[in-house]
């Protein structure tokens, strides 16, 4: 028998066929745990909804599919968190994954009334699903190991998919900003740090997949343009620690403009 609370994983769909199934399988498949899925999808055209409705027959009502059009990334997020019913909550696109056991390491201390937020390590997989020992992973990894809001402000090295909370963060921090298309997590992470620092965890919790469609393949330079204007933003009336992590910011962006064309599968 399952005693933990009931964990909500939000995924926004369009048009990921391709990795869709390994994705639901891994939040259902996940043992120890109560957890529903809420699967976003605005009309996808490719044999997302066909195979979301062959995958309903396994998981019944633990897989809820929501087919209605929306304003985005950020739009579908929002929506199913409103309509989530658990007090632990998540959220994991459709072509990344979470590691088996990732769910039972974080329900018990998100359990909480007060706002709570943790984040973990994630790896990095190619379209196949096969893990890249890549650097950008271990980068992130060394610079997440201890977190500071000032340290965040220089970079978001918070990998999205690896990101769990609870209902009474998600009340105080508000949701995803729907202004924003390629930083909403980033805006999202640094507003939780206004609440509370999170929990770290040193254990791997999902994997993010890059591959030729990917939203941060396609768009880098947009990417860490945004990011810069997030960080400006968060960064006003933090002082002078805040203008130097936002020059600091600076420096790194150009560094991996340099670099992700290359380090990237």
């Amino acid at each position: 028998m399952v005693f933990s609370p009931l964990i909500s994983i939000v995924m926004p769909c369009y048009q990921q066929v391709a990795f869709l199934e390994e994705a639901v399988r891994s939040v259902l498949d996940q043992k120890g745990v109560e957890v529903e899925l809420l699967v976003m999808d605005p009309g996808s055209t490719d044999g997302s909804r066909e195979c979301l409705q062959t995958l309903k027959e396994t998981y019944a009502e633990r897989l809820a599919l929501h087919f209605a059009p929306d304003h985005g990334q950020s739009d579908a997020v929002n929506r199913g968190m409103v309509l989530a019913g658990g007090r632990v909550l998540g959220w994991l696109n459709s072509d990344d994954r979470l590691r088996p056991g990732a769910l039972a390491q974080v329900a018990a201390w998100l359990d909480s009334e007060e706002p709570r937020w943790l984040y973990g390590r994630a790896g990095m997989i190619d379209g196949q699903g096969r893990q890249q020992a890549g650097l950008i992973v271990r980068y992130k990894n060394w610079r997440g190991r201890h977190f500071s809001i000032y340290k965040l402000l220089t970079e978001n090295f918070i990998p999205q998919m690896a990101v769990f909370w609870n209902r009474a963060m998600w009340s105080r921090a508000g949701g995803l900003d729907l202004s924003r298309d390629l930083d909403m997590d980033y805006d999202l992470w640094l507003r939780f740090a206004r609440v509370t620092d999170p929990n770290v965890l040193s254990v791997e919790l999902a994997d993010f997949r890059v591959h030729s469609a990917a939203k941060g393949s396609l768009r880098t330079v947009e990417q860490l343009d945004a990011a810069l204007a997030t960080a400006r933003l968060h960064a006003a009336g933090l002082g002078s620690k805040g203008e130097a992590a936002l020059i600091i910011h600076r420096l790194l962006s150009l560094r991996t403009r340099f670099l992700y064309r290359w380090l990237k599968p």
